[in-house]
C-alpha cells in the first residue's frame, strides 16, 4: 500500500500540466461533440465576405480563431457560417482505391498485350472505373459540413491537459 501511495505521489509532483484554448462544436441536447485544437486543418464558411478557409488553425482566442496557410487571418466566432470536419478514414481508404483501380487498370492491360488482344478493352475500363467510382463515393464521406445556428454551438474552452 505505501509503494502504490508513493508512486501515486511521485507521478502527481512529475506530472506537467499546460492550459490549452480548444474550439468545440457541439449539438445542443445530444453527446455530439467536435474538438479542434491548434495545429488541426480546419475549414470554416464565413459570413461577412461570404468564403471559405482552409487551413491550420494557427490560434485561438477568446473570441476569434486565426486561420491560416501563410499567413495567420482572424475570424470571430459569430462570423462562421459552418465548420467542415475531417474524417481521416474515409479519405484514406478513397486514396486506395484509387490506386487500386490504377493497379487494376495496368494488370488488366498487362495481360491483354501478353495475350494479343486489344490493348485497351470495356472491360478494363468497366472494372477499374467501377472501383474508382467507389472511391469517389468514398471520398464524399470523408466530410461533414455543420452548419452552426440554431442546433449547432461554437464554443471556446480553456483546457488543462496532462502530460
Amino acid at each position: 500500500m505505501k509503494n502504490i501511495l508513493l508512486l501515486f505521489i511521485i507521478m502527481a509532483f512529475t506530472a506537467s500540466a499546460s492550459a490549452q484554448k480548444t474550439m468545440m462544436v457541439e449539438k445542443i441536447g445530444t453527446s455530439h461533440r467536435y474538438f479542434f485544437k491548434t495545429g488541426d486543418y480546419i475549414k470554416l464558411k464565413i459570413s461577412k465576405p461570404d468564403t471559405l478557409l482552409k487551413g491550420k488553425l494557427w490560434s485561438i482566442d477568446d473570441s476569434a480563431v486565426f486561420v491560416s496557410d501563410f499567413r495567420p487571418f482572424e475570424v470571430s466566432v459569430k462570423q462562421i457560417n459552418a465548420v467542415y470536419k475531417r474524417f481521416d478514414a474515409p479519405r484514406k481508404m478513397a486514396y486506395t482505391t484509387f490506386i487500386g483501380s490504377l493497379g487494376i487498370f495496368c494488370i488488366i492491360t498487362i495481360n491483354h498485350v501478353i495475350n494479343n488482344e486489344t490493348v485497351i478493352s470495356p472491360d478494363a475500363l468497366l472494372i477499374s472505373g467501377g472501383v474508382a467510382a467507389a472511391g469517389l463515393i468514398t471520398l464524399s464521406f470523408s466530410e461533414k459540413k455543420i452548419k452552426t445556428g440554431s442546433r449547432w454551438k461554437i464554443k471556446i474552452l480553456d483546457l488543462v491537459v496532462y502530460e
